[in-house]
C-alpha cells in the first residue's frame, strides 16, 4: 500500500463520534463494492490510526480517525471519497491522496471479529450441517460457553435484510507488510495496511 487518504471525523458538540461512524462507513462500503464490481483486482485496505483495545474493555475506540490504502494513486481517485462523502462534508475532513512514508516498522491487520455466541442460533446451523434435529444438536453442543467480545465496533444496518449488526473490528499487529485482499468493507483476515 502506497498511497493514502485520511478521513477525520469532526462531531460538532451535540453530535458524537459514534453517531458518524455509522454513515461514514455505510458509505466507504458502498464506495468499495462499486469499485469491486468494477475493478475487483483493486485492493483498498483500512486502518484506524487511533485504535485503542484492552482486554478488560474499559477503553475500547476506534477514534476519530480513518485511513483508506490503495497500491496505486489511481485507484484512490477512482474511489472518489470527496464525491461519495459530500453529504458528510459538515462531519469529516478529507486529505488529499498522499503517499505512505517510507521505513514503516509496523503494520496492522484489520479484521472482522465475529462471535458465535447465540447457543440456538448454533444449534439451528449444527442441524441443518448434520441433518439433526435442533434438539440433537443441542445435546451435542452441552458445555457450550458464549464468548462476548468486547473490541470496538461499528454499528450498522443491512441494507438487503434491515436487520442491525456491529461491526466488530480486530486489530494484529506485524513488523513487515503482508499482502492478501481486502473485503468490501476494507478489512482483511491476513492483509496489513502501514502504522504510522
Amino acid at each position: 500500500m502506497n498511497y493514502y487518504q485520511e478521513l477525520t471525523l469532526l462531531p460538532p458538540t451535540e453530535v458524537s463520534v459514534y453517531s458518524i461512524w455509522p454513515k461514514l462507513y455505510l458509505q466507504i462500503h458502498l464506495a468499495l463494492v462499486e469499485l469491486q464490481n468494477v475493478q475487483p483486482t483493486k485492493l483498498v485496505g483500512v486502518s484506524f490510526p487511533k485504535y485503542k483495545f484492552d482486554e478488560g474493555g474499559k477503553s475500547n475506540f476506534l477514534g476519530d480517525k480513518l485511513r483508506i490504502f490503495a497500491a496505486d494513486e489511481g485507484t484512490l481517485t477512482q474511489l472518489d471519497l470527496t464525491k461519495k462523502l459530500n453529504r458528510l462534508h459538515d462531519y469529516i475532513h478529507i486529505t488529499k491522496t498522499r503517499s505512505v512514508p517510507e521505513n514503516i516498522n509496523r503494520h496492522f491487520c484489520f479484521s472482522r471479529l465475529q462471535v458465535k455466541s447465540n447457543i440456538h442460533r448454533l444449534a439451528r446451523r449444527k442441524a441443518n450441517r448434520e441433518n439433526i434435529s435442533v434438539e440433537q444438536a443441542l445435546v451435542l453442543l452441552d458445555g457450550f460457553k458464549e464468548k462476548k467480545l468486547t473490541e470496538p465496533f461499528i454499528s450498522l444496518g443491512s441494507l438487503s435484510g434491515g436487520e442491525r449488526f456491529k461491526l466488530i473490528i480486530g486489530r494484529k499487529e506485524f513488523s513487515h507488510a503482508v499482502p492478501g485482499f481486502f473485503s468490501s468493507y476494507g478489512l482483511s483476515a491476513v492483509a496489513t495496511v502501514p502504522d504510522f
